[in-house]
């Protein structure tokens, strides 16, 4: 059975937590997230916002508060903003102060490698060639409401050949990314970085062995900004951001906490971890052969990094982070079962202008 059906089941969680990292926040591009209530209408009192695993969380002694309605509000659909910390004085809350017209070119590269067991067979790790996107954002409109619509596109995709990457390898991927690069769309935030609205255009083009992973990770690409909380914030400050996403057919939770390390007029220096988990279900893995099923027994990641967003830029000027995950999942084909086990780690770094 194919790699390639597996690698892109499980790039795009991945990818979801990596650009989560660097203030990403999921929609549906098909239904408008909703406008964050009054805090009398926030999150459900009921589920406490689970602290990320010890191994990744920044060391702190008080556990995230519960999502209550004086500390949480929804971010967009399926998620939840809640302080932790606000931090020192003096506090000011963070807000995006854009105008109209305004450009900015964002490039990030990704780093990934992979190790893989099916059955009792193992395959050596391999490092796939890194790849480097290069968007164009432009703020179209500042409301009278104060927010802020932006048109984005996919200007430039390219592969990054080294000396220990077969040039096949590198030759397939820039033929299956090459159509990629008419992608565009449109999107609407508050000046608190919360998604309202998105849409993403993707072209009839778009290879078809992607096709089915872009329509995925739209979701995480179509919207730039890191969600800050309602209250004033001040340095050591700390909120929680918690999601509940449907990637590639998989239910995963998602738990980021972001932390106010610096600011220095406009720009904020933050620190980010995240923990991606997802229970085991059944799946629906692009590729597979007819009456083939798959189901996920296991889905962990976890990763940090650090991100400086400038309050007059729609999306982070600087980032790099790390981001490590491992999978089981076990096939069955006509009553043939077989395990499967991956170990991923990505690296990804952001620059703007």
């Amino acid at each position: 059975m194919s790699l390639r059906p597996r690698l892109r089941v499980l790039c795009v969680p991945l990818a979801a937590a990596a650009l989560h990292l660097f203030g990403c926040q999921p929609v549906d591009s098909k239904t408008d997230a909703k406008p964050a209530p009054a805090k009398t209408e926030a999150a459900p009192t009921k589920t406490e916002v689970p602290p990320p695993a010890p191994a990744v969380a920044a060391p702190d002694t008080k556990p995230a508060p519960p999502a209550t309605p004086d500390t949480a509000a929804p971010a967009s659909e399926g998620s939840v903003v809640a302080l932790v910390d606000a931090g020192g004085e003096p506090r000011e809350p963070l807000r995006l102060k854009l105008t109209a017209g305004q450009e900015q070119v964002m490039i990030m590269t990704m780093r990934m490698g992979m190790a893989m067991q099916v059955g009792p067979n193992k395959m050596p790790k391999t490092d796939i060639p890194a790849m480097q996107m290069t968007m164009n954002l432009k703020v179209s409109e500042i409301t009278g409401e104060g927010d802020i619509r932006s048109e984005f596109s996919l200007d430039k995709i390219e592969v990054l050949p080294d000396k220990t990457t077969p040039q096949a390898m590198v030759d397939q991927l820039k033929a299956v990314l090459g159509t990629m690069t008419k992608m565009s769309g449109t999107s609407t935030i508050t000046p608190r970085g919360i998604v309202k609205s998105a849409d993403f255009n993707i072209p009839p083009d778009v290879n078809p062995q992607i096709k089915q992973t872009v329509e995925s990770m739209r979701q995480q690409i179509n919207q730039m900004s890191v969600p800050f909380p309602e209250e004033a914030l001040g340095v050591g400050a700390k909120w929680t951001v918690t999601q509940h996403l449907e990637q590639q057919g998989m239910k995963l939770q998602q738990v980021a906490t972001w932390e106010l390390k610096g600011r220095d007029g406009s720009v904020v220096q933050l620190a980010s971890t995240i923990v991606q988990t997802a229970a085991p279900q059944a799946i629906e893995a692009p590729g597979m052969p007819a009456g083939a099923k798959v189901s996920l027994d296991r889905l962990d990641s976890t990763g940090s990094g650090t991100t400086q967003v400038d309050l007059t830029h729609v999306a982070p000027v600087k980032g790099d982070m790390k981001l490590t995950s491992s999978i089981a999942m076990t096939t069955d084909a006509n009553g043939m079962k077989m395990p499967m086990t991956m170990e991923m780690d990505m690296n990804l770094e952001i620059s703007g202008k």
